[in-house]
């Protein structure tokens, strides 16, 4: 079974999630790299040495892990599969970044329970009227996904040196309130 987990990083914390969010992170950066994309100039490598730097709770953001537990060899034994997080980038916006989630885990509905998270966080805090991300052209799993909670392309917010980089954003209202529905539905449906 898969679960959605807040992160903080806090001492008193199970360090696997820790971990789990620092090997994703690794892993995110790798893929990329195979991909032809260089994430040097975000100073990316910092971001999991110094963990929850800008994804802090406290500071309106968030880190989010979808986590699997192995109930038949020891319940305590925690997977971490995915992860996704959020930052500040002005008083009302939000950006959402580091989603990931293993390729053994793909197309099992994990990503849209990552999507769902954060933006029903970003929501919550009160703070938040409009959500924003980047990523590739050829990424087109991550854009559907996106697309689906009804993230549309907007003009680039951030510098990217990449030649196939996407910009969307989300603003809370009608459309995300019938995503996440949607999605919650169809989760419900299928757990049943």
């Amino acid at each position: 079974m898969i679960s959605i987990v807040n992160v903080t990083c806090a001492p008193t914390e199970n360090s696997a999630l820790r971990e789990g969010i620092v090997q994703l992170f690794k892993l995110y950066f790798d893929e990329l790299l195979h991909e032809g994309c260089h994430l040097g100039f975000q100073d990316f490598e910092s971001e999991w040495t110094s963990l929850p730097g800008k994804y802090d709770f406290q500071s309106r953001g968030g880190l989010f892990v979808a986590v699997e537990q192995n109930h038949t060899t020891d319940p305590e034994v925690l997977e971490v599969v995915g992860c996704v997080a959020i930052r500040p980038l002005s008083d009302e916006c939000g950006e959402v970044k580091r989603m990931y989630v293993l390729k053994t885990h793909r197309r099992l509905g994990v990503g849209k329970l990552l999507t769902q998270r954060v933006i029903s966080y970003a929501r919550s805090t009160g703070y938040y009227k409009e959500l924003k991300l980047d990523s590739l052209e050829r990424l087109q799993g991550a854009l559907k996904l996106y697309e689906q909670f009804g993230f549309k392309r907007i003009p680039a917010y951030c510098h990217c040196p990449e030649h196939d980089h996407v910009c969307m954003n989300l603003y809370f209202g009608d459309k995300i309130d019938e995503c996440v529905d949607d999605v919650e539905r169809r989760k419900t449906t299928t757990e049943g």
